[in-house]
């Protein structure tokens, strides 16, 4: 048992005689800003070809719906109207 205290007193000793530090140093560097002019394009045609393909997709319900002679008499009757 006394030897036990001895070597509980010896490391009591020699944790309390230590010194512990730490150091620490931050260093932040801002690099300078540099802005250049940006060009950017926007393309709409898809947009446009988008609505273009809901028009026509009217159109060429509607157009499926008359029959070949229905188309020939209506081209023939445009035509002479375009001939007076």
């Amino acid at each position: 048992m006394k030897n036990v205290a001895i070597a509980t007193a010896a490391c009591l000793l020699t944790l309390s005689c230590t010194r512990h530090e730490i150091e620490t140093r931050n260093k932040l560097e801002i690099a300078p800003v540099e802005v250049k002019p940006i060009h950017i394009i926007v393309d709409v045609n898809v947009k446009i070809q988008e609505e273009l393909k809901k028009e026509f997709e009217k159109t060429d319900n509607i157009s499926k719906d008359i029959s070949n002679d229905e188309a020939e008499a209506a081209l023939q009757k445009y035509l002479e109207s375009k001939q007076k």
